[in-house]
Order: C-alpha cells, then sequence, then structure tokens
C-alpha cells in the first residue's frame, strides 16, 4: 500500500519545529572533563574525540539521547544522537518537532531527503551553511501522523535491508582483500610441506639493505618525487598524495629506487610495520623515506614480487610480530632484523610462476571488489528515502 500523495500537505520546516542553535563554545573554554561538547565532527565521525565543558550552560543546550540534531555549516546533515548526555555546540541545531504535525524520527528521514535542497540554499567559499531563516524557509510536503508512521515502519524496514546488504559487502571486501594472500600462503605451506622448498632467511638473497632519506618533502610538484609508508597499501605502491623533495647529485643517487626495489616499511603502527611492496616504475627518478628500508635483492636467488609476497604473508607477519620493539605509539623492526625474515627459496621459474598466479589472482579479486562497490550503499539508502517522500512506499 502506498500513499495517496495528493493528501499530503506543505509546510515550511520552520513550521514543523523549533530550532535551537548550539553554543558558541571559545577554544579557551575547552577542558578535559566535564560534558562532552557535541560537535560536527563528533556527528559525522564516532571516532572524534571529544572537548568538554565543565560550567554551567542553559538547559536548551543539553543533549540527550534521542534528541534530533541538524548540522547546518561545514556538513549538512540530520542525526538521531545516541551517545549519552553531552552539550551542544554551535553550527548545529536541536529540532524540538510540533507533535502534532510531525513524528521525530519522520522529521529525521524528511531532513535526510531534504539536504540536497538545504545544500541549494548554503553560501560561503571556505565552509558552506545555510541561514536559519533560508532554512525554515523550505517547504515540504507531509501527511497525516497515522500515515507518518506507516510510511516509517517502511522506511525502517528497508533501511534494516540495506544495512544487511551492507554488512555483506564487507564481509566480501575483506574477503577478497584475502584471496591473494590466501592463494600465497597455500603454495607457500605446499612448497615448505610437500615440495621441500629450502627455507633461507632475507639476508641470504638480499644485496644490500638501505634506509631512506630524511630530508623534508613538500607537496608542490617540484624535484623528485619520494615514497612514504603511507604510499605502502595491501601489498603494493600507490602512487597518490606524492610528496617530493630536491635531491641532487651523490644524495639523489645514494636514495635513487630503481625496478625492483622491494621497500619494507620499518617504523608504523603494529598492524603496518614490516608491511612491504616492490617498486614498479621504469621511468624517471623516484626516492623514499626515512621509515623504509630498501632491499636490493640478488635476482639471481630470488624473484622481487616473491620475496615481497613471503613478507607479507603469515609467515612474515608472524615474525614481525614476535620481533619488532614496541615504542610509544609506534612499532619497529630495524635491517638486521628484517635480515632474519624466513625465506623459502624454491627454483627461480617457481618463483616466477608463484607470482604470476597471485597476478591473476588479484585481477580477480579487484573485479570483485569493483562489483560489490556498485551501486553504492549510500545510493541505495538515498533511493529508499527518495521513494518515500514521493508517496512510492
Amino acid at each position: 500500500m502506498t500513499s495517496s500523495f495528493h493528501e499530503w500537505k506543505t509546510y515550511r520546516l520552520g513550521d514543523l519545529a523549533q530550532y535551537i542553535n548550539g553554543k558558541a563554545f571559545k577554544p579557551e573554554e575547552w577542558r578535559t572533563s566535564g560534558r562532552p561538547i557535541i560537535r560536527i565532527q563528533n556527528l559525522t565521525d564516532a571516532d572524534k574525540p571529544f572537548n568538554y565543558c565543565d560550567q554551567a550552560v542553559e538547559s536548551r543546550y543539553l543533549v540527550n539521547d534521542g534528541d534530533l540534531l541538524i548540522s547546518w555549516s561545514a556538513t549538512l546533515g540530520s542525526f538521531i544522537w545516541n551517545r549519552g548526555p553531552g552539550v551542544l555546540n554551535q553550527h548545529i541545531f536541536k529540532a524540538l518537532p510540533n507533535g502534532s504535525l510531525v513524528e521525530k524520527e519522520f522529521l529525521h528521514f524528511l531532513m535526510l531527503n531534504t539536504l540536497d535542497e538545504m545544500a541549494d540554499h548554503a553560501h560561503g567559499i571556505a565552509m558552506k551553511h545555510i541561514t536559519k531563516g533560508k532554512f525554515e524557509a523550505i517547504e515540504v510536503s507531509i501527511p497525516n501522523l497515522l500515515e507518518q508512521r506507516r510510511i516509517m515502519a517502511q522506511i525502517r524496514n528497508c533501511l534494516e535491508r540495506v544495512n544487511e546488504v551492507e554488512k555483506l559487502r564487507k564481509q566480501a571486501k575483506l574477503e577478497a582483500a584475502c584471496l591473494e594472500f590466501a592463494a600465497f600462503h597455500d603454495a607457500i605451506e605446499e612448497g615448505i610441506n610437500r615440495r621441500g622448498w629450502p627455507l633461507g632467511k632475507l639476508g641470504d638473497v638480499a644485496s644490500s639493505f638501505r634506509y631512506g632519506t630524511s630530508e623534508k618533502a613538500h607537496t608542490e610538484q617540484v624535484g623528485t618525487p619520494i615514497l612514504r609508508m603511507g604510499n605502502i597499501a595491501n601489498g603494493y605502491f600507490n602512487y597518490r598524495n606524492l610528496k617530493f623533495i630536491q635531491l641532487k647529485g651523490r644524495d639523489l643517487s645514494k636514495y635513487r629506487l630503481k625496478f625492483g626495489d622491494v621497500l619494507i616499511n620499518r617504523t608504523n603502527s603494529l598492524e603496518l610495520v614490516g608491511k612491504a611492496a616492490t617498486f614498479d616504475q621504469e621511468d624517471g627518478d623516484w626516492v623514499y623515506a626515512s621509515y623504509l628500508v630498501c632491499v636490493d635483492v640478488d635476482r639471481s636467488r630470488a624473484v622481487p614480487e616473491f620475496v615481497t609476497a613471503v613478507i607479507n604473508s603469515r609467515m612474515g607477519r608472524d615474525y614481525v610480530l614476535a620481533t619488532a620493539r614496541r615504542a610509544i605509539g609506534m612499532v619497529n623492526i630495524n635491517a638486521k632484523e628484517m635480515a632474519r625474515f624466513p625465506m623459502p627459496l624454491p627454483r627461480l621459474k617457481d618463483q616466477v610462476a608463484i607470482v604470476e598466479r597471485l597476478r591473476a589472482v588479484r585481477v580477480c579479486a579487484q573485479s570483485l571488489r569493483n562489483e560489490i562497490d556498485s551501486p553504492g550503499i549510500e545510493q541505495l539508502r538515498t533511493a529508499v528515502l527518495r521513494r518515500a517522500f514521493a508517496g512510492e512506499l
């Protein structure tokens, strides 16, 4: 059963609720204890830290679970608060619905469906925002309360299904990301246990271990691109968000990368330290930063991509977790410890065959990830709300 859309009535947003703007806290009023101050970043990212308020504030600024909060500056959005008592910061409205016209949850869904129109009324260059007058003047159509409750139940049901799809997609993406490493681990297990591959160390196949430069890099695209620890992702290099550095002569030669060099992250968080990637650029000069160690692989004994895969494998991770030294906020592993990485050493032709197999698996995994990402979950949520407020649910 869908709504009789012609029976919906038009109101201004200002008719549907009272909108209370938050308090304009100054940075010097922030504390480390007291009531959390709810800022826009706390609405959009639950991991963002709070600032706190230890002073008495007017009751209208107090927020409790279930309150409807609408951000109207920088990020336009609607949120049902559920993280305990707090104090409302400026640039956020606390909406007090007119119960004779609209249910709170229906108003929340309505706001989410009206974000595009809100954005059309927003202004500003550095920070987009909408004035209270323009916000309250926006006209919307809504049904009666009984019909609102029916539509809310339909929206909840649809969004629950979308959330289930999202969970399945996340799980599928994790499994896709593991395909390559699982395939490699199976090959390693088979080689060591069934085919008698000899087991050596990374130092056995490395001509040298070299630390990167600590010279300051910049975002201006002048000089030589420098690879940093953030450029290693999932066993490969990404070449986005590059920085550059001015090096010449002997310094440039010292840190210049060549095709097939293996770079290892020597300092990072526990889950990222020890991760490696093979440099695969053949054009131009490239250098690397001090938190990376460059391994010059002896090509007569090992294939660089095979070496990288071993370092990133379960065998390599077990070694890193057992060896790396913890410091405040970071974990470290040095070149001497890297040289002792356990390294299966099959014949070169077997290493090449495994690398080719990994490349094929990677193509399949990437194709699977692309399929999982299309269409986006947010598009599905938007479609549900569009249908609901077109009277089609």
